[in-house]
């Protein structure tokens, strides 16, 4: 019984110390692509600037602290892998590098008028 008690003790132990990818950062970081897309129909220069800040700058640079932090991760022996995480970093550079086009046709366009 003691023996029982103390093996699920320490696989509760080893269950929460397990590490994974930072999927949290990823999702704020598509949040803010997705952010980006609501300014899309706007007519301000102001905010095709913004969006293009928001959606294009900060998902990159989400990119680029997700794979550092997992860099880190990956160091731990508890770490579990997430086969979703480099999707998720694809989906989020491809969602980025939409959100700039939409903004800078219309940003060059009033720049060139």
């Amino acid at each position: 019984m003691a023996k029982a008690a103390a093996a699920t003790a320490e696989a509760t132990a080893t269950a929460s110390r397990e590490v994974g990818p930072p999927m949290l950062i990823v999702g704020l970081g598509f949040a803010s692509a997705v952010a980006s897309l609501a300014l899309v129909v706007t007519d301000a220069l102001a905010l095709h600037v913004a969006g293009y800040l928001v959606g294009s700058v900060v998902p990159i640079l989400v990119v680029g602290l997700a794979r550092r932090i997992d860099l880190d991760r990956r160091r731990s022996p508890y770490y579990q892998p997430n086969g979703l995480f480099r999707m998720g970093l694809l989906a989020l550079a491809v969602a980025a590098v939409v959100a700039a086009a939409l903004h800078v046709w219309p940003i060059a366009t009033e720049l060139a008028s």
